[in-house]
């Protein structure tokens, strides 16, 4: 907890932040390892089950991500004692993490080619066909993977990840104390990222050249970082104490709410749109490096640089994140001297720029492999400005609304990169499938190298300047504007108005009474108004409000209810058709399908609460929210500027 002038000790900046070193360790010893382990040594799995089981688990995660950020800002007490908003999620993230990570490394030795080997000569022996032997091993190891890849990415990183953030920004409201918190943990995250992509080697005798043995050594590593990661966080369960927050809600808010509040958040929104570099910047590279050092440089090449294609891997790596280390506070000194925002806008094209020079590496480029992760890493190290920003902005959303929603934002923070991901991880590998990728072959044919040399370059390349021109809507630019916000927030403690720093319009404070209802400007809005109305945008209330018709607010809900039903049709159409291939393990599009059908059922999930909602929305209802809406015409106004919906 900071000190009253804003200040984190150097102790608390090292217990709370220490934790994500285990974590990062054990993401990326899977993110390096584990889907070459699987398609290349003994699972043999199969990559359109595999690249199926992708896709599920991030539109899996877009469903419960928000449910896990509404429970952490909404949790008060648990058995009658106030343990705080976070601990409770982290002291079960302790022990989730470790065992998810651990079971994800130990896909049964079943699965192996021997078993697949014994199981034909069981036939042979007894006077069947061998061919007859049931094909299990490459199917069956991909469900595994993916069973596990949906434990790990849905519920263990989402119990522990968006309650840390959530914690990190309500540590201090020190804008600079801040900035300096997130750069320690962007310290342990390279620090873990650096364990987890190179300690692994020591297993790579044993697990990524052996297709009819069993795997322990990355098994054994697992545990190693989940030690690490479950003692140091249930030592910042035990030791960090939480700031006391006010104007929490009193019950958890529903689904879509939650999301709605988040996206009228305008700087959050363009920071969201901005971060489209993190779905295709930060896991991409990382996950096709090992396929570029063996089928782009090749296999004969990384050999005679160092020794083996495993040890270029790490060489690249460790330079990438040795540059990364010191580069991190090089990027916070910048930071300090010339703000938040402006260096960021530096990062997006710096990293846009370096990126693109992955395509000059050819065959026999070992050495200019690894000068590239170096700038690769001088880029890369200014990521985390975005999460100081997102700090900032949640303040913000404390002024607009009364109400500390860090776990939400915290959330959202990573919605737009986990959309990404979807194509970002999975279509990369459907492609290498489709254009007959052979992990047997010597060499790969040229669509498939191009299909890796474009996911390392061109694909992060344009992310990080579509990024950069996203940030020149941004508007909370300057340290004097977020001063302006937490002196406004102090003000609306105090019953206060205050002045928006961004919009320049006067803020009435927000007042939630003991029965949930809200008192704003001299007028009093009932819980269960509030609560229908908080599934709509600003823009929609106004539009309803202004034509004095409830009528109003189903027309954008019930376009996109009839979008989403529309985006079905091709999903079970493509879905239907590479079923059987997807079944056999070969090539499919069922996995494309899937991401329709996805998206699809969201896309109805959302619109279709929204339509509901309205069946429960009375016009009397209407009619004292409207008197509520119309008194000050300056508050519309506001709430336009503040949702830009």
């Amino acid at each position: 907890m900071a000190a009253p002038d804003g200040r984190v000790s150097c102790r608390s900046k090292f217990v709370s932040t220490f934790p994500i070193f285990g974590f990062f360790a054990l993401r990326y010893a899977k993110t390096g390892y584990m889907k070459k382990f699987y398609t290349d040594d003994y699972p043999r799995a199969s990559l359109s089950v595999m690249s199926t089981f992708l896709i599920l688990s991030t539109l899996l995660d877009l469903i419960i991500d928000p449910l896990v950020a509404i429970m952490t800002d909404s949790t008060r007490k648990i058995f009658g004692h106030d343990w705080g908003r976070r601990r409770p999620f982290l002291f079960v993230s302790s022990f989730i993490v470790t065992f998810s990570y651990a079971m994800a490394f130990s896909p049964p030795a079943s699965f192996s080619a021997q078993a697949q080997q014994d199981a034909e000569n069981w036939f042979a022996v007894n006077g069947s066909n061998a061919a007859n032997a049931p094909v299990f091993n490459s199917v069956a190891s991909a469900v595994w993977y993916g069973i596990f890849h949906i434990t790990v990415k849905v519920f263990a990183d989402a119990i522990f990840e968006i309650p840390h953030g959530a914690l990190l920004v309500d540590l201090t409201q020190n804008g600079q104390e801040r900035t300096s918190l997130w750069s320690w943990r962007e310290l342990f995250v390279c620090l873990g990222i650096l364990m987890g992509m190179v300690v692994p080697i020591i297993g790579e005798s044993e697990c990524a050249s052996s297709p009819s043995t069993g795997c322990y050594s990355y098994l054994l590593i697992a545990l190693a970082f989940g030690a690490i990661f479950t003692l140091s966080t249930l030592f910042l369960c035990w030791d960090v104490k939480e700031r006391p927050s006010t104007n929490i809600p009193g019950q958890a808010e529903a689904l879509v709410p939650g999301i709605v509040g988040c996206f009228s958040n305008y700087p959050f929104m363009i920071l969201l749109v901005s971060d489209i570099v993190e779905g295709f910047g930060a896991n991409l590279p990382l996950i096709v490096l090992p396929y570029v050092i063996d089928w782009v440089v090749g296999k004969t090449a990384a050999t005679d640089l160092l020794g083996s294609p495993g040890m270029l891997f790490a060489a690249c790596v460790v330079v990438h994140m040795v540059v990364r280390v010191p580069l991190t506070f090089a990027w916070k000194c910048a930071a300090d001297r010339f703000g938040k925002y402006r260096t960021f806008v530096v990062y997006n094209i710096a990293y846009g720029c370096y990126m693109f020079l992955f395509l000059f590496v050819s065959e026999g480029s070992a050495l200019l492999a690894v000068i590239l992760s170096a700038f690769w890493g001088i880029a890369y190290a200014g990521h985390w400005l975005l999460y100081d920003l997102v700090s900032d902005v949640a303040d913000y959303d404390e002024l607009c609304t009364g109400q500390r929603r860090e776990g939400q934002l915290t959330m959202a923070r990573d919605l737009v990169p986990k959309i990404c991901e979807i194509p970002a991880d999975a279509l990369p590998f459907m492609l290498m499938s489709y254009f007959q990728y052979n992990p047997d072959l010597p060499s790969q044919n040229q669509e498939v190298q191009w299909i890796i040399r474009g996911s390392i370059s061109i694909l992060p390349g344009l992310a990080g300047l579509l990024g950069t021109v996203a940030l020149i809507f941004f508007n909370l630019r300057t340290k004097e504007q977020h001063e302006e916000i937490t002196r406004g927030i102090q003000l609306h403690q105090d019953g206060y108005s205050a002045k928006d720093p961004l919009t320049g319009l006067l803020m009435p404070p927000i007042k939630v009474l003991a029965d949930n209802s809200v008192e704003y400007d001299g007028s009093t809005i009932g819980k269960d108004e509030i609560y229908i109305l908080n599934h709509f945008f600003a823009s929609e209330i106004r539009w309803a409000s202004d034509s004095q018709s409830v009528g109003k607010l189903k027309m954008k809900p019930l376009i996109h209810l009839l979008l989403s039903l529309i985006l079905a049709v091709p999903g079970v159409l493509l879905t239907i058709e590479g079923w059987p291939a997807l079944s056999a393990g070969d090539s499919s599009w069922a996995p494309v399908g899937i991401i329709f059908l996805g998206f699809a059922f969201i896309g109805s999930i959302f619109s279709g609460e929204r339509v509901n909602m309205l069946i429960s929305l009375s016009q009397k209802a209407m009619k004292k929210f409207t008197t509520a809406k119309n008194k000050d015409e300056r508050t519309n106004r506001r709430k336009m500027e503040t949702s830009r919906f």
